[in-house]
Formats: structure tokens, sequence, C-alpha cells
């Protein structure tokens, strides 16, 4: 912490104080597709320091680990201005020999990584967070994953963090997870850390978005499977692309060039989907009372309601979300069914939001609110669909007790997964980050714009063309084991990818 306000004094001369942005991704990469334009804008405001945490060493082809890091870092530096120490790689492996995930390991054996490790490490020149900070490893354990995650976030206390959400890939689907573990226990163990939290995904709209970066006029970013998530459409925040990497080409796009950087990857290829006009988020409320509040309920686990996590997966690794126990359910024999909350001060109460993962739209729950002021009881009719649902109410002041009763209960199988219990107004977006929301597109389309898009377009296309044929070393290290960690490809195995794809056309 002392080298952040080192850091910090020098920039202290527009702000009384210098807000903290932090962003949690799992690979170097991700930091593009996650933070994307929006990070940027935030690192180039005066207001903000920046930081970067990486949970994973990118090591999942163990030849590529150093170099992936030197990659981020570059990007880091040159896209971002992030400062070398806001820059923390937690060291854990990408991809695990057993099949499945450090997200579900128990018990003390470490898991051994697809590189054969059993502990963090960082390549020759870089350092672990936990070996930085104590002179010791992590083992490859699900605990010391969640410890040094959550030390990095109570060390950095950002006032804003970025996070991967429930994406595709098990490592995304686990650091989206784990991080909202991390905050619930931050919550209830702080009353005052309370940051905006806004979570994105890296592959819906992004990595797997649409190839419309040259179409006109130009799109807003498409969630195609949004209908999967905790989210509606009326969620988003859309925030706009800096206007440097909004423009209608590649070679002046910025956002482009931190792509090439990343040559293990050829993030490059896909940028037509990735850059957009607009970067989609979605805001978790942290402002409910229940995280300082005593907990007790006629059965069941009531610590879910508050835990931060709109639901758990019972295997990250799979294709399709995998629920497991992860809400509040009273047992069958309870006759009460009730969780009763009490609040250490009187407190105001004008929202109730609650999630229910269930199996269909049909499911549904009904619940009765009472309060011990005497003011009238709130009824919520639930959808068990694992969204949001809101009840909004004339406030109720001077609550000290609240008595939450389940009073019919149709279908849902997972009970309520998260309870909030919220003030009446929303706290609002800073006004720096209102001035970055998405309202249009204000490119102006002539002929010019319009011929050079067309060119532009084909020179990508045929740039992919020419590396399906003649990839980079790093391609052909992957595909040739053999010479994995030579440092230079030999001509024949150039030679020998070329005519294996002859053969296959």
């Amino acid at each position: 912490m002392e080298r952040d306000k080192a850091d910090s004094a020098g920039n202290r001369q527009n702000a009384d104080f210098l807000r903290k942005a932090l962003l949690i991704v799992p690979h170097q990469d991700d930091e593009l597709f996650v933070g994307g334009g929006f990070f940027r804008t935030l690192a180039q405001r005066e207001a903000y320091e920046v930081y970067v945490v990486y949970t994973s060493n990118g090591d999942f082809f163990p030849h590529e680990a150093k170099v992936r890091l030197r990659e981020s870092r570059r990007v880091l530096s040159k896209f971002y201005k992030v400062a070398e120490n806001h820059i923390f790689f937690l060291g854990y492996g990408d991809g695990w020999k057993s099949g499945g995930h450090l997200y579900h390991q128990k018990g003390e054996e470490p898991l051994i990584s697809a590189a054969g490790k059993t502990q963090t490490y960082a390549p020759e020149g870089y350092e672990d967070y936990r070996y930085a900070k104590s002179g010791r490893h992590s083992a490859y354990r699900r605990a010391d994953f969640k410890q040094d995650l959550k030390d990095v976030i109570a060390e950095v206390r950002a006032d804003i963090l970025l996070v991967v959400d429930f994406d595709k890939h098990a490592d995304h689907r686990a650091v989206s997870l784990l991080t909202e573990e991390c905050l619930g226990e931050l919550f209830r163990e702080d009353s005052s850390y309370r940051p905006l939290v806004l979570k994105r995904f890296a592959y819906d709209g992004v990595w797997k978005g649409r190839a419309d970066f040259f179409e006109l006029p130009r799109r807003e970013t498409v969630l195609a499977e949004l209908f999967r998530t905790p989210y509606t459409a009326a969620e988003e925040l859309r925030f706009a692309m800096p206007g440097e990497c909004a423009t209608p080409y590649l070679s002046w796009n910025p956002f482009f060039r931190a792509l090439r950087r990343y040559r293990t990857q050829e993030a490059w290829q896909k940028a037509d989907e990735i850059i957009n006009i607009d970067e989609v988020f979605f805001r978790r409320d942290t402002d409910s009372f229940l995280y300082g509040a005593a907990l007790s309920a006629s059965s069941g686990n009531p610590e879910y309601l508050r835990d931060f996590k709109l639901f758990d997966c019972g295997d990250v690794t799979k294709k399709e979300l995998v629920l497991k126990e992860c809400g509040w359910k009273p047992e069958e024999g309870d006759t009460e069914k009730q969780v009763r909350i009490r609040f250490d001060k009187p407190e105001t109460v004008g929202r109730i939001a609650a999630y229910a993962p269930g199996g269909a739209e049909t499911d549904r729950l009904r619940v009765a609110i009472s309060f011990d002021t005497g003011a009238a009881p709130v009824c919520m009719e639930m959808k068990a669909n694992g969204k949001r649902n809101l009840c909004v109410f004339a406030p109720r002041e001077g609550v000290r007790e609240i008595t939450l009763c389940l009073e019919s209960w149709e279908g849902a199988a997972w009970g309520i997964s998260e309870l909030e219990i919220l003030p009446p107004e929303e706290t609002a977006l800073p006004e720096a980050l209102k001035r970055q929301l998405f309202h249009r597109d204000g490119l102006k389309v002539t002929k010019l714009v319009k011929i050079g898009m067309k060119m532009e377009k084909a020179f990508l296309s045929l740039r992919r063309k020419i590396s399906h044929w003649l990839p980079n070393s790093y391609v052909l290290r992957r595909h040739y084991p053999e010479v994995a960690w030579r440092e230079r490809v030999p001509v024949r195995y150039r030679v020998s990818y070329v005519a294996e794809r002859l053969r296959g056309r």
C-alpha cells in the first residue's frame, strides 16, 4: 500500500484524491476484451490510477508463458499506460492435467497444471504475487487462489472494479465466481468498502462478436446470449469507445495495434469482431444493507443470500451451466420458512431485489416481507429464472428488523440465491462515467470513408488468408511440439505445414 501512496502523491495536482480502477482477468490478452476501450478511458483520465491483475500465467503451452507476460506488459504500458508496479501476476495455471479445474479443488493436495506445476510461479524476470508479498509461493489449491485474489482486491481497494463475467471459458467462469465470493466476504468485513463493480463478457459481443467493424451504418454491440445470463437488456451499461479507437480505419486504430502485439494469440485476426463503437458492461449493486446485518433462518442456510454470487456452478468446464447449491431454501418440513434480518442501526429501505435460479420462465416464488416498525408488509412475486426481481415501494424508515417469509413456491429448485435490501435511490454513476456512456455514432460517412473501409476490409481478409497458410512461429510451435523450445522454427516445418494444408483441402 505504501507504494500506491508514493505513486499517487505526485499526481494530485488537479484533484483532492485519485480514484483507483482495478481490472481482474484470467489471461494475458483478456484485458483488451474485458477492459477494452473503457479501461483506456479510465487510464487516460488524470483522476484515476489503474491496476491489472492476471490470475494465470497463460502457460497452457508452457513455452509461451514468458512471451505472453511480456506481450501483456507491452500492451499495458503502451495502450493503457499502466505503471509497472500496478500489474499483478497471481501465477496460477492455465489448464489442469486432471481435466478438472482449480475452482473445484478440495483438500490439501494441490492440482497439477498443464505446465506440470503445483504452485504459483512466474517466468524468469517476473515475480508471482504471493512470492513478492511473502517470499513464498501459493499451492495450486482453491483456498490459496481465493486468498491471493482477495488480498489483491483488499490491497488496491479500488473505487471501480472491472471483472470478467461468467463466460464460455472455464478460467473466465472461475475468476468471475471467485471474485464475487471475495467481494461478498470483503463487504461483510468492511462496511466502508463499496466499490462500483462492472462485469463484462469477453466472448459474447467481443471475441465471439459480430464481424461488423466495416459495416455502415455502424452497429452497437449485440449480445447474442443475454438470455442465458442473470441480466436483461435494460441493465446494459454501454460505454462509448474512445474516439481514437472508434475510427473507421484499422490502420489508425491504437486498439488494433494493441491486438497485434499479442502474436501468440493472433488476436488481430478477430479485430472486426472485437472492436466496436461501444462496449457493454453490467453493474452489480453493492449497496445492500444485508452485508452488515445479522441473519438467522427457520431452516436452510441464509448466508447464501449475501455472498454476492447470483448462482454457483458445479462444473466450470462444462459447456452448459451446471448449477449447484447456491441459495437459501427452507426444508420441506419447515412450517415457518422464514429469514430474520437485524441491522445494527435503523435503516431506510425502499427497494428489494432478489435472484432465484430455476428451470423455466413459469417457475414462481411469492415472499412476504414485514418490518419491525409496523409499516405495511411488502409482497414480492418472483420469477425463478435467475434474473433480477426488483420491488420498489414507499420508503420504510427507521427499520431495525425485517422478516422474509416464503409463502408459496412453484417449480423453483435452487431457492433464493441473492437478496439485496436497498435504500430508496440507487447510487448514481460518477459524473465522469456518465459522460462516457454511448449515445450515438458520430461518424460522418463520406465517399472517401466508404472507399477506405472497403480497402481495409479487403486487406484484413487477405492478411488472414496469408496467415492461414503461413502462420507465425508461435502457431507452428504449437503444431509441432518438438520445436516448442527452439528460438527459431526450421524452414522445413513451414513447408510441412503448407503441405498438410494442401492435403487437407
